[in-house]
């Protein structure tokens, strides 16, 4: 574990301004050069919100990283690896990416194989 810095008077005043200015925690963190987890530490013990970052939405018919190995574990007979349960499952068959079979196994359609070849698009 690293050497622990104490938060001094002046950077509680700078969080405070910079949440009220509506800067993210990741903002925040390059202004004060601390790690973005301690700047919400730090706000939660201050009481002070901090927005959270807004992310763009996935475009649906592009497979996330759960989806992604979801259907390599389909495609190569193997167990599914953490994260991946019902509401995937479930996700993905609704676009018509996999369709149940006999058992508890699954098959991955073109589509399925399709939405993992598109391109994740960058933020």
């Amino acid at each position: 574990m690293g050497i622990v810095r104490r938060w001094s008077s002046e950077e509680d005043e700078k969080l405070r301004e910079l949440a009220g200015a509506g800067k993210n925690a990741l903002e925040i963190s390059n202004e004060l050069t601390r790690s973005a987890s301690a700047v919400r530490r730090r706000a939660e013990v201050l009481s002070v919100l901090i927005i959270a970052k807004a992310f763009r939405a996935r475009p649906s018919h592009v497979a996330t990283h759960l989806e992604r190995v979801a259907i390599d574990a389909i495609k190569h007979r193997r167990p599914f690896p953490a994260g991946v349960g019902p509401s995937t499952l479930a996700g993905m068959i609704d676009k018509g990416w996999i369709i149940p079979e006999v058992g508890r196994r699954y098959r991955v359609t073109d589509a399925g194989v399709e939405a993992v070849r598109r391109k994740i698009p960058s933020s």
